[in-house]
Order: C-alpha cells, then sequence, then structure tokens
C-alpha cells in the first residue's frame, strides 16, 4: 500500500516556474517549491505507464488530478475498475470507480510516510526531505522519454525507509512539469506524462469529500 501511494503523491506538483536560461537543478528544485507556497490548488491530466516487475509487463492507465491546499487532494483513473484517492486533508479515501464503500486511513505520519506529507502539505520541504541532483547519466539508457526538450532533476529520497528508490522529472521551456519517471525499490518503473495543468483556479472544498455512492 504504501508504495502504491508514493508513486501517487511524488508526481502530482504545481511545475510552472518562470522562463529562464538553464537552471541549475538546486535552483530548479527553488523555484518548483517557491511556486508550490504561493499556488492554492492544483488541476492536470495524465497518462501512466506501469512496468510491474513480479508481473514483467507493462500496465497503461489515463487519469486526473486535483489538489487545494491544505493537503486536500482527489485523484482517479479512467475505466470501470480505475481507482481513486480522495482526501480532505485528514483522511484518505481509496475506492475503485463504482464502489459503494472506500477503504479510509489517517492522513499523518503514522499511517503514510513523510515523503507524500511533505508534497501534500505544500511541497515546502523538498530539499529537506530530497537529495536534488543532476539526471544519472547512465538511467536515459533506461528511461523513455517522450520529450527529450526538457530540464531534468532527480530526486532520490533522504529517508532510507522509504519504498521509492528515485525519481527524475522534466520541465518544459515554458517551466511546466510535463514528463516524470519514479522509480520503486521494488523494481516497478512508472512513466508519466502530464497534460492541462492549472493553478489556482479556486477549487470547492467539496471535490475533496468522500460521499457513499
Amino acid at each position: 500500500m504504501t508504495q502504491r501511494l508514493l508513486s501517487i503523491f511524488f508526481l502530482f506538483l504545481p511545475l510552472s516556474l518562470q522562463a529562464a536560461a538553464e537552471p541549475s537543478v538546486s535552483e530548479l528544485a527553488d523555484r518548483v517549491q517557491s511556486l508550490y507556497e504561493g499556488a492554492q490548488d492544483l488541476s492536470m491530466e495524465f497518462d501512466q505507464k506501469t512496468y510491474v516487475a513480479v508481473l514483467e509487463k507493462e500496465v497503461s492507465k489515463k487519469g486526473s488530478a486535483r489538489f487545494k491546499k491544505p493537503g486536500k487532494m482527489a485523484i482517479g483513473y479512467e475505466g470501470q475498475a480505475g481507482r481513486n484517492y480522495l482526501s480532505d486533508g485528514k483522511t484518505l479515501w481509496i475506492f475503485e470507480n463504482g464502489d459503494s464503500q472506500a477503504q479510509s486511513m489517517s492522513v499523518n505520519e503514522t499511517d503514510m510516510p513523510a515523503e507524500a506529507l511533505s508534497f501534500l502539505g505544500g511541497l515546502g520541504r523538498l530539499k529537506r526531505d530530497f537529495a536534488v541532483e543532476t539526471v544519472d547519466p547512465k538511467k536515459w539508457a533506461s528511461l523513455k522519454r517522450v520529450r527529450k526538450d526538457l530540464s531534468w532533476m532527480e530526486l532520490t529520497p533522504l529517508n532510507k525507509q522509504s519504498g521509492l528508490a528515485w525519481m527524475v522529472m522534466g520541465f518544459d521551456s515554458g517551466a511546466v512539469a510535463r514528463e516524470a519517471f519514479l522509480s520503486t525499490e521494488t523494481g516497478n518503473l512508472s512513466h508519466y506524462t502530464f497534460e492541462k495543468v492549472t493553478l489556482n483556479q479556486g477549487l470547492s472544498d467539496d471535490l475533496f469529500k468522500y460521499s457513499k455512492k
């Protein structure tokens, strides 16, 4: 469960930066963190391809995500059995499309990894929870990038107990995140592409409240 949550939480950031000369990875991280601190909500659509090591196959999914401070989120995957992650900032509900009941858990450091809480809470501690580095050149041999015109950085969790091994993220010339890769300790590799990223729409709190179908 923890690794599934990691793969959800780490990828959805309000990633729109000021256009400028190619920044260092440290500067890029500072701009992402600064922008997020000033954003109140975020919406996007995404495509996800995950290589599942134990099954030795790739699984493709599409979905949408919405976030609102403090700690609210609504992530939904398409399809009859598409999974949904919904949180009002205090409780996280997990359910599939068509379900009449949901699994629930508290949003706290006991039940959720610290890295996930850092992202949900406002991405205010990026450099505290992750090592921010230039992408290891050897990784590009295995990462099938859709776009090669992006600026990239690699994030490695400082918490050695995390189920996340590393994450690589790419930003376009307009400074919007367009691509990301996430690798778990079990060998799963997820590849995300993001579209229709929008900030500060004034999302209603009602979008983040669970109600039985």
